[in-house]
């Protein structure tokens, strides 16, 4: 039986899963040359992690400024926008820094951009947060 009172807990997990899947679609906007296959998925298993994270910081944070709106059945507009605007919010910033770190990464000629930052991350914090919260919100 499903633990009903972590919902953070299933969405940590679907939004790995589903973090993943799509990392692993996305690589030929970025530059991976050099690397191995077995480094580019190490390297896509990492960002789904921060993925997953920052659904779950979204969602937590959404969940209490609505005072529980975010798990609500029917779900309300206003926790999913929040939950989207703070992913959103913090794919931006981290896109913006690591194009411009050592550690970070380029994107290849195929990443469309808007103001520097490629449309395809951005389109993730649409598409995989709302397939992860609904996946959890079946697990619940």
């Amino acid at each position: 039986m499903v633990d009903r009172r972590y919902p953070e807990l299933w969405l940590a997990i679907a939004g790995f899963l589903v973090a993943f899947a799509w990392e692993m679609f996305q690589m030929p906007f970025y530059n991976m040359s050099g690397m191995t296959a077995w480094q580019v998925t190490k390297s896509c298993a990492l960002a789904s992690v921060g993925d997953a994270g920052i659904m779950v910081a979204s969602a937590w944070t959404a969940d209490r400024v609505t005072r529980g709106g975010l798990w609500a059945a029917p779900l309300r507009a206003s926790p999913l926008v929040i939950y989207l605007a703070i992913g959103i919010a913090v794919t931006i910033a981290v896109e913006r820094i690591a194009l411009r770190s050592e550690w970070g990464w380029q994107y290849s000629d195929f990443m469309p951009t808007v103001l520097s930052v490629g449309m395809v991350p951005i389109a993730m914090w649409v598409v995989v947060p709302f397939v992860s919260l609904y996946l959890a919100s079946r697990l619940r």
